[in-house]
């Protein structure tokens, strides 16, 4: 992880090479993006602009070393990742005639691809500059807890759709957590991060966005193996039991502070339970069983793969896909169903849209990522961690629900990736 402790700056055309406005700016968008899509939109369309800037106003430069050598070319077969699941997505858009301002999410996802593959190569950024990045990485989770706050105890809408709303914070705890565990970043930075992460899933859990709940495996996963690196390294023994001191004078003051962190997903999880017992047994306690959250996606899920049996290779346009719902809502006398535009899955929405192709596009996007933490894993296992991290939870997120249908969601993947490759971008090094 870039070094955040006291260091020589780099040369000024290097560490002006990114312009001083630009930046703050998009820093105080991000520490905002959890409170506004507009907001966040917002960042992502200023990186994009940027890109775009650097292309003719800055010169590639060589890279220095091995490490840079790794990030120029992840970065470029990224773009080739994204340009290919775009291509799958066209072949079913254009065959079905779909209106492609329902694919902001391809679009989004592409642009920044491109930004990132312009402005790697060009821009670096001074050791105060990445300092920076990290405190609105963290001061951002704070945003985020606000938000969850309000949702919870006054029941305010989130900025969008909640499932994608806290998948996205998911993202953002993930670009945090290997700084945790870097041997090159300050300790109290690296105690900092660890804060952010503890306040990340604080909002997660006050959300009650049982969809984002996947993302927590990992999390914990990861959380594990930061602390046993940093056990393990005797340099760093203080520096953990700090770490661990923290975690537990947060837990232990959630319940005081915060009830609703832990009241909030115990009472979601209890109505779930309820929910797939009663699918399963087909028996609801006086209510249709397909008119609730789980029965809704189950009963769509099997009568979905009706469809893709009988045509897998096309699939039947989006057009017709809301037809199905609607017809299949009616069927079940299912007002939840009815009141749906997509099938709450990624990959089944994706085949009876555009058939494999849409599939192939569905997957694509999460093989670039699953490659690009490989492709990195040896020089930056911090990132690989970070991009791993996004990989699994869109990989998961993507069974219960369809996020490329919703703005913010590509939004936040874009915010999670430009981050994770700016807070390299300082000098080379391994983590």
């Amino acid at each position: 992880m870039t070094t955040l402790e006291s260091q020589p700056q780099l040369p000024s055309q290097f560490s002006n090479s990114f312009p001083r406005w630009a930046w703050l700016i998009f820093l105080a968008l991000l520490v905002a993006a959890p409170a506004s899509t507009k907001l966040a939109g917002s960042a992502w369309f200023l990186i994009v602009c940027m890109g775009a800037w650097a292309v003719w106003r800055l010169p590639v430069m060589a890279p220095a070393s091995s490490g840079q050598v790794v990030l120029y070319s992840g970065v470029k077969y990224w773009l080739y990742f994204c340009l290919a699941a775009f291509g799958f997505k066209a072949v079913g858009m254009i065959y079905w005639s779909d209106p492609w301002g329902t694919r902001h999410f391809d679009f989004r996802i592409l642009l920044i691809a491109f930004a990132l593959r312009v402005l790697v190569p060009r821009i670096r950024l001074s050791a105060g500059q990445v300092l920076l990045l990290l405190m609105a990485l963290t001061l951002a989770s704070l945003s985020a807890i606000a938000v969850s706050y309000l949702h919870a105890q006054y029941d305010w809408p989130t900025p969008s759709n909640r499932i994608n709303w806290a998948g996205g914070l998911a993202m953002l705890s993930c670009v945090l957590l290997p700084i945790a565990g870097s041997q090159t970043v300050n300790s109290r930075w690296r105690i900092f991060a660890v804060i952010g992460v503890l306040v990340y899933i604080s909002a997660i859990l006050m959300s009650g966005a049982r969809g984002a709940y996947l993302a927590f495996p990992w999390i914990v996963l990861c959380g594990l193996v930061v602390l046993r690196k940093n056990l393990c390294d005797g340099r760093s023994g203080p520096v953990s039991y700090r770490f661990i001191i923290t975690i537990v004078i947060f837990v232990a003051a959630v319940p005081f502070l915060a009830p609703k962190v832990l009241e909030v997903p115990k009472e979601r999880i209890s109505i779930a339970v309820s929910e797939l017992r009663a699918v399963l047994s087909g028996v609801g306690a006086g209510r249709n069983v397909v008119d609730t959250s789980i029965g809704a996606r189950v009963y769509m899920w099997q009568r979905s793969l009706e469809k893709i049996h009988e045509n897998p290779w096309l699939g039947y346009g989006r057009a017709q896909r809301i037809e199905f719902i609607k017809t299949w809502g009616a069927e079940a006398n299912a007002h939840i169903v009815k009141d749906q535009t997509h099938l709450h899955s990624e990959y089944i929405n994706g085949m009876v849209d555009h058939g494999v192709f849409g599939l192939l596009s569905t997957l694509t996007y999460m093989i670039g990522l699953v490659w690009l933490a490989w492709h990195l894993r040896k020089k930056y296992p911090g990132m690989a961690m970070s991009t791993g991290g996004l990989a699994y939870i869109h990989f998961m997120m993507s069974f219960t629900d369809a996020n490329s249908q919703t703005n913010n969601y590509s939004v936040m993947i874009s915010l999670s990736l430009v981050s994770i490759f700016f807070l390299r971008l300082a000098r080379s090094q391994s983590d």
